[in-house]
């Protein structure tokens, strides 16, 4: 096998992640499904990126799958139906210089959004199976959704623009690593969704999401403001790699310029 370089591996996470903008809000937002998650069987950021980064943390709350047993949830958005009848998922992107820098909100067809299943699996919970999300609460948030402007993928993930659009409360915990050590911070962690213990999760959502194991997960200290853990490793990684490639250039210049500098006998 080849070994690819830091580079090919950036473009490569990031042109299998593109998907077809659909920035424009394709109608009003009629009604709420819930909030979907999803896990991507193929999806090469997951692997390189986002599963690593949690799997401590979901080694710690039990839930790291074994082999052979189904990944866990990797992205979520809201569910929504568009004009009585048009199902939509409200979802916040990555993969392009659009998507990453200037707004990384898309309405994607369900259908469109499914395709990236991939060997994978989706399925849609509820908002009020969540602590922070009442029936007032869900109500609020079809208004909103109705007025809600993007941000870039950048300053807010998938996690973050739905607990956005849910009126700023915390639906998903803090790393319970750094938890053990006293210290709240978010992680955006799709697969650690806080739940009402009480809350009714049936049949795949309940398998998949592994309910009976997350329902009674820590209430999250750290502010909904607060940094996304995750986030910043995402943004800080590609950093490091570029950085990588270029300590060999610059070192060789360096030695080439110190050669020409080094004292020469005379002729």
């Amino acid at each position: 096998m080849v070994a690819e370089s830091p580079g090919k591996i950036i473009w490569s996470v990031r042109s299998r992640y593109y998907v077809e903008d659909h920035a424009l809000r394709p109608g009003t937002v009629t009604a709420i499904r819930g909030v979907i998650f999803q896990s991507d069987g193929r999806s090469t950021i997951g692997r390189i990126f986002i599963r690593p980064f949690e799997a401590l943390d979901r080694w710690i709350v039990g839930i790291l799958p074994k082999p052979g047993e189904p990944s866990l949830a990797m992205h979520t958005g809201i569910h929504v139906i568009i004009d009585g009848d048009q199902e939509y998922v409200a979802e916040q992107l990555v993969g392009s210089f659009y998507l990453d820098f200037l707004n990384g909100l898309n309405w994607t067809p369900i259908q469109k959004f499914r395709e990236r299943d991939r060997g994978g699996w989706d399925v849609t919970v509820p908002a009020t199976a969540f602590r922070s999300v009442d029936e007032n609460i869900f109500e609020d948030t079809k208004t909103n959704l109705n007025a809600i402007e993007g941000h870039p993928f950048i300053g807010e993930d998938c996690t973050a623009f739905v607990e956005r659009a849910f009126g700023s409360g915390r639906m998903f915990a803090d790393s319970p690593l750094l938890r053990a050590l006293r210290v709240g911070m978010r992680v955006g962690d799709p697969a650690l969704p806080l739940f009402k213990p009480v809350a009714q999760v049936d049949g795949p959502a309940c398998t998949y999401l592994q309910f009976e194991k997350i329902k009674d997960l820590p209430d999250a200290m750290a502010d909904v403001e607060s940094p996304n853990a995750r986030l910043w490793a995402t943004r800080l990684l590609p950093i490091a790699l570029l950085t990588a490639l270029l300590v060999e250039p610059i070192r060789k210049i360096r030695a080439g310029r110190r050669q020409l500098r080094a004292p020469r006998a005379g002729f």
